[in-house]
């Protein structure tokens, strides 16, 4: 696996993601990722506005947020510097035609935050992802800048540094498209054809990680 971190200007941010709802915003970070799966992301946000006129609910109510619509925004707390600390839930979208240097055959997208009118993203996947990405970056001729091309290394802490890399990918994405949600959002068979996998590997490698994820867990 690899860790792609990419820098760019606010104002590409559309020709990546196909959105203009983050120009009146000088600062987007995700503090904390409490749910992501194939349908919604929801988390909890820190987000500065380019200045004091711009109004909480003129900045994210109904609004498109990345590739997604952002379908509930509750207010936690607002900063003395004029930042908001929010609860919000995006809807994801499918079938988009944005143009956007992301796919299902781009790896995962860990992160996007911007300081200070820049982007920076960080993209895991393997070389071939890493490869597909920063080749349609060139393509909607983003100026970007790599800040890092690193081995995604795990912490030793991590349970998922006893799998393979196979299982760590099978896992992963069985997780990020919803297969342990309930209901289920995905099927074995439909997470097979994504991943290009026979059902019975994927179910087989599936099964190892769990195996050695509890058995890592409850040894501990």
């Amino acid at each position: 696996m690899r860790r792609l971190v990419l820098e760019f200007s606010r104002d590409e941010l559309s020709k990546v993601e196909g959105s203009t709802q983050f120009q009146d915003i000088r600062t987007f970070e995700i503090l904390q990722r409490l749910r992501h799966d194939q349908g919604e992301i929801t988390a909890i946000c820190r987000v500065e506005p380019e200045g004091t006129a711009v109004r909480f609910e003129n900045l994210l109510d109904g609004a498109n947020v990345g590739s997604g619509n952002l379908v509930e925004a509750q207010l936690l707390e607002r900063e003395k510097g004029g930042a908001y600390i929010v609860y919000a839930k995006i809807k994801v979208k499918t079938g988009s035609r944005a143009p956007s240097i992301l796919g299902a055959d781009s790896g995962y997208l860990v992160s996007r935050e911007i300081q200070d009118r820049k982007v920076k993203m960080t993209i895991l996947g393997n070389a071939r992802q890493v490869r597909r990405v920063l080749e349609r970056a060139e393509n909607e001729r983003i100026h970007y800048r790599i800040v890092s091309l690193t081995d995604a290394k795990f912490s030793p802490e991590s349970p998922l540094n006893v799998l393979t890399e196979k299982q760590r990918r099978v896992l992963i994405a069985a997780y990020k498209f919803g297969y342990y949600d309930l209901p289920r959002r995905i099927s074995s068979e439909q997470l097979s054809k994504k991943l290009n996998l026979h059902k019975s590997a994927l179910a087989a490698h599936r099964r190892k990680a769990e195996l050695r994820i509890l058995a890592q867990i409850l040894k501990e």
